[in-house]
């Protein structure tokens, strides 16, 4: 009689799970001889009772006493090593399967990154891997070792009496129709179980992420609120989940609480009949329940293989992605860029339109516009961060599309507003584990202005920031950032409001700095200070370029740059 149903989906997870079963080898060599020393129980406690106390014969009993310490500590041994090796195995693909989800959402597009929120993929990394894991580590070794359990007891307690035994068969069936009758409602309610927990863990990380803002408007009750109507969700299917799987457990009990007195009277009749013995019977008695651990094992194991399917998808949701695309040819140089005609929509809105313009080696552009007007886009396209829908851009008549993502992000970087600052020293956000010269470092801080801030602070650059930096001001982590740049020295450097935070004469003596180190310069900045000292400014309205030309050609003539710097307005 099969004990489950395996479907389609189940199938594909068996697939999966057959890589990992390397790690089990251990599992599956010491299991059998752990159950082997198992089934010696019910043979002592016959001979305990046949050949000891109904023939009082004690002499016996110390050595009885001696071998069954001996055989109890085999079995607690081996269980400590089967067992052990099972807790082992799903810590290893629990590290494996975080690494690989990390390593691959590494490898995706940047505008997948940001149509995710992080919360989800942080739901899937810290809960649904390690549920996986523990799926995947009972599907083979599990499934197996309790199969060949069974087949064991079963074999034993026909050998004891094949009268008890076949009561004892007929009360399995029903275990397989508690699993069989809830396993729909289980894996409907895991489902949703687990969507609402990522759903939860997102809300928890931006309610923490904006608890001060939230305070400083006295709204505490808001981001309480706002929390407590998804929790309140969660906790209605967790619920939900949580009956369905009491449910089955108490049914399971209620199957193996009735058997042992039914067994125990029709067992009573054999002995009073001679038909079986007295020892027969109660070693029968104790060993009978053993039968059903293996049942309830693998049934628990068709429930929770079927519940891990929904987790498996969500993770297989993120390995599917299709990766950023990578080009074949190499930047070796950056001598030139040209945008031609170039189209990009987002979410099927139109962006940029239209845009034309090229930027030379040791040339420096500005780009200015109102909000929304497409100049961090603009830039941002260059790297590759996205892909053109029309047109093509062009280094060294090099269609980027074709170039090598590491060799152009090498030699074109671009520093924006709120670049992310880790939770360590203010040398380790600069290099990010790469190895530069106290020389190289020097050069970059120095450029970068960080040396004004970090020299006056008790560790100096091994001061550690805080989570996104939150130890330093806004100013302080751009300056980070942009040092993070200049070290790897790129041949065109981009600046996308990566000043904002910085005072006026601080913006200009990193300027100033930059233009010795990154002669290539692509500069978006609300300061006219800095906008004017540029060879050439583009200006920006609705995702096209209206005007371009120097500060002077501009400023002198009634133009969009000129109404701009008007109202005062340079906003990203």
């Amino acid at each position: 009689m099969r004990l489950f149903k395996i479907d389609e989906d189940v199938r594909e997870l068996l697939r999966y799970s057959r890589k990992y079963t390397k790690y089990q080898k251990t599992i599956f060599v010491f299991s059998p001889l752990l159950l082997a020393v198992g089934m010696i129980d019910p043979f002592l406690v016959r001979y305990l009772f046949d050949n000891i106390i109904t023939k009082l014969n004690f002499s016996k009993l110390p050595l009885f006493v001696l071998i069954f310490f001996i055989v109890k500590a085999a079995e607690r041994g081996l269980s400590i090593l089967v067992n052990y090796n099972f807790l082992k195995c799903a810590n290893v693909i629990t590290y494996i399967e975080q690494n690989n989800l990390l390593k691959k959402i590494s490898r995706l597009p940047i505008k997948k990154l940001k149509d995710n929120a992080a919360g989800t993929f942080l739901s899937r990394a810290t809960s649904d891997v390690p549920q996986l894991a523990e799926a995947i580590n009972t599907v083979i070794p599990g499934i197996v070792v309790n199969l060949v359990l069974l087949v064991m007891i079963g074999a034993v307690l026909l050998y004891f009496s094949w009268q008890l035994a076949i009561v004892v068969f007929l009360t399995v069936p029903l275990y397989t129709f508690s699993v069989n009758s809830f396993n729909k409602a289980l894996k409907n309610s895991s489902t949703q179980e687990r969507e609402k927990n990522g759903e939860i863990i997102e809300d928890l990380r931006e309610d923490i992420e904006g608890a001060a803002t939230v305070k400083k408007f006295v709204k505490e009750d808001y981001l309480t609120s706002k929390f407590e109507r998804k929790a309140n969700e969660w906790l209605k299917v967790k619920n939900k989940y949580s009956l369905i799987m009491q449910v089955i457990d108490d049914f399971l009990t209620f199957v193996r609480g009735i058997s042992p007195i039914i067994v125990l009277s029709y067992g009573g009749f054999l002995v009073m009949k001679d038909t079986i013995t007295l020892g027969t019977l109660i070693g029968f008695y104790n060993f009978m329940n053993w039968i059903y651990d293996p049942v309830r094992v693998i049934s628990r194991f068709s429930v929770s293989l079927r519940t891990s399917v929904p987790v498996y998808k969500r993770i297989k949701e993120i390995y599917d992605m299709e990766e950023e695309a990578d080009g074949n040819t190499e930047i070796n140089n950056v001598e030139e860029v040209r945008y031609e005609d170039v189209y990009f929509s987002y979410d099927h809105t139109p962006i940029l339109k239209d845009i034309s313009f090229e930027i030379r080696n040791r040339q420096k552009l500005a780009i200015v516009g109102m909000s929304g007007s497409g100049k961090s886009t603009l830039v941002s396209l260059l790297p590759r961060y996205y892909e053109p829908e029309r047109g093509s851009i062009r280094i060294n008549d090099v269609e980027i599309r074709h170039a090598m993502v590491g060799s152009l992000r090498k030699r074109v970087i671009v520093v924006q507003q709120n670049d992310f600052i880790f939770n360590t020293s203010i040398r380790e956000n600069i290099t990010l584990g790469d190895e530069f010269s106290e020389e190289e470092f020097e050069r970059a801080v120095k450029a970068a202005c960080v040396d004004e801030f970090a020299e006056s602070l008790d560790e100096k650059y091994e001061t550690v920031v805080g989570a996104n930096g939150s130890h330093l001001s806004d100013g302080q982590r751009q300056r980070i950032a942009i040092a993070r740049a200049v070290i790897r020295k790129p041949e065109l450097l981009v600046l996308d409001e990566s000043t904002s935070g910085v005072d006026s004469k601080t913006e200009e003596r990193i300027f100033e700095k930059l233009s010795e180190v990154c002669p290539t310069l692509i500069i978006i900045s609300h300061r006219l200070s800095t906008i004017g000292k540029a060879d050439e400014i583009i200006v920006m309205e609705e995702g096209r370029i209206v005007e371009r030309g120097t500060h002077e050609e501009l400023v002198n003539k009634d133009s969009a740059y000129k109404r701009i710097i008007r109202s005062q307005i340079f906003e990203k």
